[in-house]
Order: C-alpha cells, then structure tokens, then sequence
C-alpha cells in the first residue's frame, strides 16, 4: 500500500520549541512604535476605533492578550497546535472554496455557449 506523504506549506507563527518572545517589542520590531490618529471634531470615539482597528491589524491586540498571563509551557504547546491546526483547516476550506467556484464559473459558461 502506498504510503500518502502530507506537507503543508502554511505559516505558523512560532515553532514549537522556540521559547516565547520577550515583550511586544522583539516580536513587532519598527511596526508599531509611533502612531499618530488625528480627531476630527472632537470624535474621540472614532478615532479609538481606527487605533484599535490598526492595532488590531498588525497582531499588537493579540500579542497583548497572550502576554497578560503566564501560560504553562504544555498550554502554550496546545496553543499553538490549535492554531496550526486552525490554519491548515482554513486553508483547505479556501483551496476548496475556490475550486468550487471555479467549477460553478466554467458550468454557467457552458451553458451560455450551449444556449445560444
């Protein structure tokens, strides 16, 4: 029986026995250091929301929340696991999703020709 060979060419964030970073800073080196948001008319609201939007966009919230608490190293491992696991799935759920939609453009094409 053949033997099936599995590779995936994803990205994973941190192999498994790299030790974690040492603060925000070694991770997102010159992302994120200064940020200027203008107010307009006072709408200190908004422009929360565009910070949080930005922050949010270069991993800084994310890398916050998983730094606030220590994490034992086997909880870590599951972790990262998890997310690997999450990656591989969404990306198969998108190689899917665009070879599906492939199939249905190429159906309504041959229907047109064989219509008219």
């Amino acid at each position: 029986m053949p033997s099936i060979r599995f590779t995936w060419r994803g990205k994973m964030r941190q192999p498994f026995g790299v030790p974690l970073f040492h603060g925000i800073w070694a991770m997102q080196p010159g992302k994120f250091l200064q940020k200027t948001i203008m107010v307009k008319d006072n709408d200190v609201d908004a422009a929360f929301h565009v910070l949080n939007r930005l922050m949010e966009r270069e991993g800084l919230i994310k890398v916050i929340r998983n730094t606030r608490y220590f994490l034992k190293p086997y909880m870590q491992r599951n972790q990262y696991a998890k997310e690997a696991s999450e990656a591989i799935i969404d990306e198969d759920r998108e190689r899917k999703f665009k070879f599906l939609t492939r199939k249905i453009e190429r159906m309504l094409i041959l229907d047109r020709l064989h219509i008219n």
